[in-house]
């Protein structure tokens, strides 16, 4: 299947170069972070000869500019006696970051639902995690995508900002 993409591939680089330069790494240092030689980063910062894309996708997430997603579970308890009393949920990485785990709450099955939505949660594990709840006060939504800009805006304590010297 063709899909009609054009990059900006010369922008790219010299972005990558300027992050690089910024953040005092040699292209040797980078090329270690990366796991790619430093020839390689060489041609990839000069634009000349080419490389495979997962070198590229290597240097470019060293240096922050490839949007990485978390894997992880959404772990949800039900607090209290009644079936619309209060929900926590929490967000459990399956690797990665992450530390201790941070609950957020819900007033509401309705609230919860809507939260849900919001994270394009799937209607039928949404309806399976809430029969779980109603069963036996626990659920697990088990492989959620979520960008570190998501989980950084919904468990801010578990997953802070990082500190970086430059975008």
């Amino acid at each position: 299947m063709e899909r009609n993409i054009q990059l900006n591939w010369e922008a790219i680089t010299q972005e990558a170069r300027r992050r690089r330069k910024a953040r005092g790494m040699t292209q040797l240092h980078l090329a270690a972070l990366a796991k790619v030689s430093r020839s390689t980063v060489v041609r990839f910062e000069l634009n000349s000869g080419d490389i495979q894309l997962s070198s590229a996708l290597r240097i470019l997430s060293v240096l922050d500019m490839v949007e990485r997603k978390q894997e992880g579970n959404l772990l949800l308890r039900r607090e209290g006696q009644t079936l619309d009393g209060p929900i926590v949920v929490m967000f459990a990485p399956t690797m990665g970051p992450g530390g201790a785990l941070e609950p957020k709450r819900f007033g509401s099955l309705q609230d919860l639902t809507l939260f849900l939505e919001e994270l394009k949660i799937d209607p039928v594990a949404q309806r399976l995690a809430i029969v779980d709840l109603e069963r036996t006060n626990t659920a697990t939504i088990p492989n959620i995508l979520l960008t570190m800009a998501e989980l950084h805006e919904l468990w801010p304590i578990q997953f802070p900002e990082k500190s970086r010297g430059g975008p």
